[in-house]
């Protein structure tokens, strides 16, 4: 039998000042170890996908309430489907309080976040267990040292060595602060359901719920890794009957997400499910994936039953399970290559703090069988190591935290010269110019963002085409040019092999070298412009024109040469288009029988057109873009206004 939380302690509950001690303790660590971050405003790591995570609060703070459409990425999407908003949410009011630069605000608050999270950590062990010396150990232990790095060799080799902090490293030279904010609030939320649902109090009921929102709405791990942690702690914790746990946890979990439905939305998930087995990698169920999760599932079992066989206490059986899954999922990836989820190397963040806390409670139950002098040298032992451990990360932090003048990226100098000679016109800006862009402007581009997150998939099609040209030949630029028209850019930056952008992604840097016009070169960066008849997004063209077949790849050009084409036709008459807001545009054109309107934004359902105090029909083409059939005969004005749709009418009225 196992026993409930609160009688298996192993050791007289702590006192409040030395739980407070070890907390300070832990703190003054990882402040010491991530110092330098909290002064960061720009990164010198300018590959890393920091800057949509500053540009995204930026904006916020900048459009406050405007939150429904966000035009910048990929020609336009959901505002909630541009990232889940939870740590943006907390950037972006540390921006308005203090008066900060996103950018500061930024990197104070995910300072703040990263030391909080070990002394998070140490909470949940100190609740689970009640074992104070142990918790703070374990805790300690995550502070200094990454497992990952430690039985991963790609991931030793890329951090620079065994004993540098990967997540860390993770954090500053990736950006992966949504992930860090993760670790940080999964703890906590754990902690909280646990006395959920050992406790009658409705209070932390609650919490457990609130915890469980910010969790899930700060990363797409987090609604993984939660339900696996949820799952891991049942199965340590059973009740009498079994069913009352795990029905009052599905209670709080769907009342959570109904309290969330319109930031978690279900365009969100079609936008996660559609992309994230292709992004960064293949990931795409295989035979080999299903007996590897089937092998998984089997090894989850037998430990659960081993556990309880040999009757380990209930908080070194959570720490196992929980520490197995992550493990598996990475080591199944790094041993032979096969991928049980989308992206599983990304879960070593996870399995380092899982997995270190299950290490330190096992030792713990082992010494505990030992004679006082072998605990006490083998605690000395740990202790010395953790202290040469904690004066390497220290230096480690210091050589790899580095803050850059924003004016020495090519990436400002391309933002600012387009915001300065190309105010609003759409963009396509390469290589990590395009995770930087909107830092520094709100002029809108064709890709930007993150490719998990794209609402028209055929971006990311657009993107390789003129990145690689492959199979084009000489045609590569033709191609190239036909769907920078065809996606209403008007601008196209080229980084060359003398750039200092990080990825340089252009397998032929020069195939536009007097084929479009010149508008800027500095420093092995150059800024080409695609000529179009007209800078507006909105464009008359007759109905025959209208793209009725998605193309199969980038240079099956067939189903769109009556839309390009019609785009440059000097017969059909221009129409204007100004954005009124985030959401809301307005566009003048005349218009005859035969003809539509073709507009080049993202369509989606909640999309409404509006002329004459008549509601005109709006759909989407094959390209993933806005068509306005309009009953105008004449000069027609048409407000544009994104509203969401019935799902957000239905996930507004789940959240109240």
């Amino acid at each position: 039998m196992t026993r409930e939380p609160a009688k298996s302690m192993d050791a007289a509950r702590p006192g409040r000042l030395r739980v407070l001690l070890c907390a300070f303790s832990l703190l003054a660590v990882n402040i010491a170890i991530a110092a330098t971050l909290f002064g960061v405003e720009y990164s010198a790591y300018n590959g890393s996908i920091e800057g949509t995570f500053i540009a995204i609060p930026r904006i916020m703070a900048k459009y406050p309430g405007q939150w429904s459409w966000w035009p910048f990425w990929n020609v336009g999407m959901p505002f909630e489907v541009a990232y889940l908003p939870f740590s943006h949410w907390i950037v972006a009011a540390f921006t308005l309080l203090s008066g900060l630069s996103a950018a500061r605000s930024f990197h104070i608050v995910t300072a703040a976040i990263y030391v909080s999270t070990a002394v998070c950590g140490f909470w949940m062990a100190l609740e689970l267990s009640r074992r104070l010396m142990v918790s703070w150990m374990a805790a300690l232990a995550y502070s200094c040292v990454s497992i990952s790095s430690l039985m991963v060799p790609i991931f030793a080799s890329d951090g620079g060595g065994a004993l540098n902090l990967r997540r860390l490293q993770v954090l500053v030279f990736y950006g992966e602060s949504p992930h860090t904010t993760v670790l940080a609030l999964l703890p906590v939320a754990i902690v909280c359901f646990s006395r959920a649902l050992t406790t009658r109090e409705v209070k932390w009921k609650i919490l457990a719920g609130v915890l469980a929102a910010c969790v899930v709405l700060s990363n797409a791990f987090g609604i993984v890794i939660l339900p696996v942690a949820l799952l891991c702690w049942l199965m340590a914790y059973p009740s009498r009957p079994w069913w009352n746990r795990p029905l009052t946890a599905a209670a709080i979990g769907i009342v959570s997400y109904a309290w969330i439905s319109p930031w978690l939305s279900p365009a969100m998930i079609r936008a996660i499910r559609a992309n994230s087995f292709t992004t960064a990698g293949d990931f795409r169920y295989k035979m080999a994936s299903w007996v590897a999760l089937a092998a998984i599932g089997a090894g989850f079992l037998l430990l659960w039953f081993a556990m309880r066989r040999y009757q380990a206490s209930s908080h070194l059986q959570f720490f196992a399970l929980f520490g197995y899954v992550p493990t598996a999922i990475v080591m199944t990836w790094s041993l032979w290559d096969i991928a049980v989820l989308p992206q599983p190397h990304r879960y070593e963040l996870e399995m380092d703090l899982a997995l270190l806390l299950a290490i330190v409670f096992a030792g713990a139950a082992i010494l505990d069988r030992c004679p006082a002098r072998v605990r006490i040298a083998v605690v000395a032992v740990a202790g010395a190591g953790l202290a040469l451990q904690f004066v390497h990360s220290v230096v480690y932090a210091r050589n790899l935290i580095r803050s850059v003048e924003p004016g020495q990226l090519s990436e400002y100098r391309i933002a600012k010269w387009l915001d300065q000679n190309r105010p609003g016109d759409r963009a396509f800006v390469s290589g990590s110019g395009s995770f930087l862009y909107n830092v520094f402007t709100d002029n809108p581009q064709v890709t930007g963002g993150h490719n998990q997150h794209t609402v028209n998939t055929f971006i990311p099609i657009v993107g390789y085409t003129v990145y690689t040209g492959m199979n084009a030949g000489d045609r590569d630029a033709e191609y190239s040019i036909f769907w920078l028209k065809a996606f209403g850019a008007h601008a196209i930056s080229v980084p060359g092999p003398e750039s200092s952008d990080y990825f340089k992604p252009f397998v032929h840097p020069h195939k536009f070298d007097g084929v479009l016009p010149l508008l800027w070169r500095d420093r092995g960066d150059a800024i080409y412009e695609v000529p179009s008849r007209s800078p507006s997004l909105a464009h008359v063209i007759p109905a025959s024109a209208i793209v009725t077949r998605t193309p199969i790849h980038g240079l099956d050009i067939a189903p769109v040469e009556p839309y390009v084409a019609a785009l440059d036709d000097p017969t059909y008459p221009l129409a204007t288009f100004q954005w009124k807001g985030m959401s809301e545009a307005e566009i003048r054109a005349t218009v005859d029988r035969g003809q539509v309107i073709a507009v080049q934004v993202t369509y989606e359902p909640g999309w409404e057109a509006w002329a004459n105090g008549r509601r005109q029909t709006v759909r989407g083409d094959a390209l993933g873009q806005m068509v306005i059939e309009t009953e105008c005969s004449g000069p027609c004005e048409i407000s544009l206004r994104y509203t969401g749709g019935k799902e957000r009418i239905v996930t507004r009225a789940m959240s109240l």
